[in-house]
């Protein structure tokens, strides 16, 4: 820890010589345990990611076809339906209210009124 700075400063150029691909390859075949740190484009895209069926699309009434993180739970006898979209923003804003918080309809159409919800 004492030459951190200094260390970092020295490999950060020396990484920069070639992509991470080549880097990853070299690292390996010296038997050096690497792995890619992935942009979010790359994690989707990835085979075993699309393997496990981790990237889903589903159909929403307002925004059509996106894609959902899968569920990680691959129970064969029950697979996981994909039934429900996730809730537009606020779509659930009056049900937590009077379910969870026992709020009342007045006092719910009253934080409408006052843009609060």
């Amino acid at each position: 820890m004492a030459n951190r700075k200094e260390l970092v400063s020295f490999l950060q150029k020396i990484f920069l010589e070639k992509d991470s691909e080549e880097w990853l390859r070299l690292l390996a075949a010296a038997e050096i345990p690497c792995g890619p740190i992935n942009t979010i484009d790359r994690v989707l895209a990835d085979p075993q990611i699309l393997a496990r069926e981790m990237v889903v699309e589903m159909e929403h009434a307002v925004t059509g076809k996106y894609k959902v993180v899968g569920s990680p739970m691959k129970l064969s006898p029950t697979p996981v339906q994909y039934r429900i979209s996730p809730p537009s923003l606020g779509e659930h804003t009056a049900e937590v209210l009077k379910d969870v918080l026992g709020y009342d309809q007045r006092k719910i159409d009253r934080l409408r009124e006052e843009k609060v919800i």
